[in-house]
């Protein structure tokens, strides 16, 4: 029996830059998206770009941010999440990977995790995407219960699932 030794390489990621109508475009305009029915645009610095859930749940409003860094050297995704997860691991937080995913065309990876914070217990869940030497962090933040979380995690997808990216 034979085994092909041919390799193919991966196609390299083409950016989406079509974005839908309705979209928001971030305070630094390289890329929009389209919020969820209901959710607002707020100012939360540092993020380029933040949007809130209409109301709260189980004393969390579910809100999604995204920060971005323009680290010198531009490290690669992989090496990217990993220093996010030591951070996290060492101020006690257990993490646990999200499937990777792509966002606006491009290789994104992810975890989730839930902590304690001013007598609420929630879930974080973060992706993190570099592009043009930036490196762009998603939070995506809810209360822990059940039904809280997998209402954040249904507008995260519909949040990627919009998400474009500014031509140049």
């Amino acid at each position: 029996m034979s085994v092909p030794t041919t390799v193919t390489a991966a196609p390299t990621p083409t950016p989406s830059t079509s974005a839908p109508d309705g979209s928001l475009t971030s305070s630094d305009k390289t890329f929009s998206l389209v919020a969820p029915t209901g959710w607002k645009k707020l100012t939360a610095k540092p993020a380029t770009l933040a949007l809130k859930a209409p109301k709260p749940q189980d004393q969390v409003t579910t809100n999604f941010n995204v920060v971005v860094q323009s680290p010198q050297p531009v490290p690669a995704l992989d090496d990217v999440v990993t220093q996010a997860e030591i951070a996290w691991r060492q101020q006690g937080v257990h993490i646990k990977d999200k499937p990777d995913r792509t966002i606006g065309g491009l290789p994104a990876r992810g975890y989730t995790f839930d902590r304690k914070a001013q007598g609420a217990e929630f879930t974080q869940t973060q992706y993190f995407v570099v592009f043009r030497s930036h490196v762009y962090s998603m939070t995506m933040t809810s209360a822990s219960s059940s039904e809280a979380s997998a209402g954040a995690d249904q507008a995260l997808s519909a949040i990627f699932s919009t998400w474009a990216w500014k031509q140049r």
